[in-house]
């Protein structure tokens, strides 16, 4: 009796440890199972990227103005508001201009001239359309003017930078009151610049509509030809419509259509960022 005890007790005991066994690889798949992913803080979506912000204009340049408003004050307010809200979401924001400055004097004509040399023959080593401002200066029959060398200065705050991507703010003006709503433009030569328009756009036009569908221009100024970084121009929405000049200059319209630039932006790079 004693022996025959002691073997089912040993038996037993085994019964015990495989049914515990069990019970506890149960319990950590369930843990497994039931672990929600962890979601990455709203604070650290632009990490490691570093946006340039160029508020347009700025200094003796005014740009457009509206009831002695000139749209230079109102890209620096609308630049520096975007500017905070790409540093809250853990980017680095780089502004080419925190005050009433034209940057003119940031370069000289000579630098300006040779810049412009090295285009040029990287241009036509690219086959790319060439402006004919452009090719004068390269050539030695046109003498860049003044405003040129504030433009160029602007790219080169973004380069020295090691900016990702050049975001210019404007505003826009017409004759007629009733144009409204926000455009961006593109570089050309450049699929990643419409990508980041096509991008910026669609949350520009449920603040200020107004614009055709896709509310997105190719064009050819300065600053989308001579970036060598994905670009674009924003038109955020016109001083001379009402309801566009008064959102611009609203506190609340600053602040929504600097959230609405910074997720094109956010979308831009989750559409870029490359899959390990």
């Amino acid at each position: 009796m004693p022996n025959g005890s002691f073997v089912f007790l040993i038996l037993n005991r085994r019964k015990s440890l495989v049914l515990l066994s069990i019970i506890v690889i149960i319990f950590l798949f369930l843990a497994i199972v039931q672990k929600k992913p962890e979601s990455i803080p709203a604070s650290s979506i632009l990490k490691g990227y570093i946006i340039a912000i160029d508020p347009g204009h700025g200094g003796r340049d005014s740009g457009s103005s509206y009831s002695q408003i000139p749209e230079k004050e109102v890209t620096l307010l609308l630049s520096k508001v975007i500017a905070e809200k790409i540093c809250s979401q853990g980017g680095t924001a780089v502004l080419t201009r925190t005050d009433d400055d034209d940057l003119w004097d940031r370069v000289s004509y000579k630098e300006e001239i040779e810049i412009t040399k090295q285009e040029y023959l990287e241009d036509k080593k690219l086959g790319r359309r060439i402006d004919r401002r452009d090719e004068g200066i390269a050539l030695g029959t046109r003498y860049p003017p003044t405003y040129r060398l504030g433009l160029r200065a602007r790219l080169l705050i973004a380069e020295q930078n090691n900016a990702d991507i050049f975001v210019s703010i404007h505003t826009n003006h017409y004759r007629a009151a009733s144009a409204k709503g926000a455009v961006t433009l593109y570089q050309p030569h450049s699929m990643e610049s419409r990508k980041l328009a096509i991008s910026i756009q669609k949350y520009l036009k449920e603040l200020l509509p107004g614009r055709a569908e896709p509310g997105i221009i190719e064009d050819n100024f300065f600053i989308l030809r001579h970036s060598k970084i994905p670009t674009v121009l924003m038109e955020i929405g016109f001083m001379s419509n009402r309801y566009d000049r008064l959102f611009m200059l609203s506190e609340t319209g600053q602040e929504a259509i600097a959230q609405a630039v910074v997720n094109g932006i956010r979308d831009y790079f989750e559409d870029t960022k490359p899959i390990l």
